[in-house]
């Protein structure tokens, strides 16, 4: 099966930003630039129920990150940085100079990575359920490798795979069904072999990513949104003491201009769990 056996709400562009790699995204809307960057195993329609919304205000540019998705699937290092750079050779070719960036769980890693790296570039910064605040010892990079690896995700069957999207949700609303259909039919895809090793590469990516060790250093105006019921931030599997409220402190005594938004009854996939909270506290927080 080909690229175009995935169905997407949003129409989609692709550029070229260097020989033979493409990247997939949407171009929704005028107003300020806003770049939507999903999380590990994810993909554009992670932000389906907020990019109509917010495209009224802004110019929404939710990407696909090379191997996710409609995107070009070469194998690669999977670091945040390899990341953060994709994304601004894509605004670069796109002619884009200042821009706002969200980016939900390692996507937010990739994010912090831009305002780090591209300070003088970035507006203002939303960290959806972000990745980032852990460190992890040798041990337990070992321990999440164990898990988290191509055989493994190649390996899965339906109910595994059901179970993997689920436990993003503190309730599962329905209109995610198709989360599972796609990763069930992507298993038939002529790529997903090459789409299972980047994930374990990017899982590998967010473990060994310097980003934690600077957070002090973003100077970027940042809005923090957590799901009080988020199973996935902490690492429960390596770091079962840490909280959410710990990963907040972390951010918060971290990042001098930074705001926090929790919400109740909410997991991981904030954007898709609550998204009309998500889309009102996004617009205010950009617009203002």
């Amino acid at each position: 099966m080909a690229l175009e056996d995935l169905k997407y709400q949003f129409e989609v562009k692709e550029t070229e930003i260097i020989p033979g790699v493409s990247i997939a995204h949407t171009d929704m809307g005028d107003g300020d630039p806003v770049v939507f960057i999903h999380g590990l195993g994810s993909y554009i329609p992670a932000w389906n129920r907020n990019l109509a919304v917010l495209s009224r205000h802004f110019r929404c540019i939710a990407v696909d990150l090379p191997g996710y998705g409609k995107s070009s699937k070469p194998l690669h290092s999977g670091t945040m940085d390899y990341y953060a750079l994709v994304i601004m050779k894509l605004l670069n070719n796109l002619g884009i100079e200042k821009f706002s960036v969200c980016g939900h769980s390692m996507g937010g890693v990739v994010a912090l990575k831009i305002a780090l790296e591209h300070a003088e570039r970035l507006n203002k910064m939303i960290l959806v359920a972000p990745g980032g605040a852990e460190t992890y010892s040798e041990d337990e990079k070992f321990l999440v490798r164990s898990y988290l690896n191509a055989d493994r995700i190649m390996s899965n069957d339906d109910e595994q795979i059901a179970n993997n999207v689920k436990v993003n949700f503190h309730n599962f609303p329905e209109e995610a069904q198709f989360m599972i259909d796609d990763r069930i039919a992507m298993r038939n895809f002529d790529w997903f072999a090459d789409h299972a090793e980047i994930v374990a590469r990017s899982a590998n990516g967010v473990l060994n990513s310097d980003v934690p060790y600077r957070l002090n250093e973003i100077p970027i105006p940042t809005l923090g949104l957590f799901g009080e019921n988020d199973k996935m931030i902490p690492n429960r599997f390596v770091h079962p003491w840490l909280t959410v409220g710990d990963v907040i402190h972390t951010f918060e005594s971290s990042i001098l201009d930074f705001q926090t938004v929790l919400l109740g009854e909410c997991g991981h996939f904030i954007q898709f769990e609550k998204p009309d909270e998500f889309n009102s506290v996004a617009t205010q927080f950009l617009l203002n």
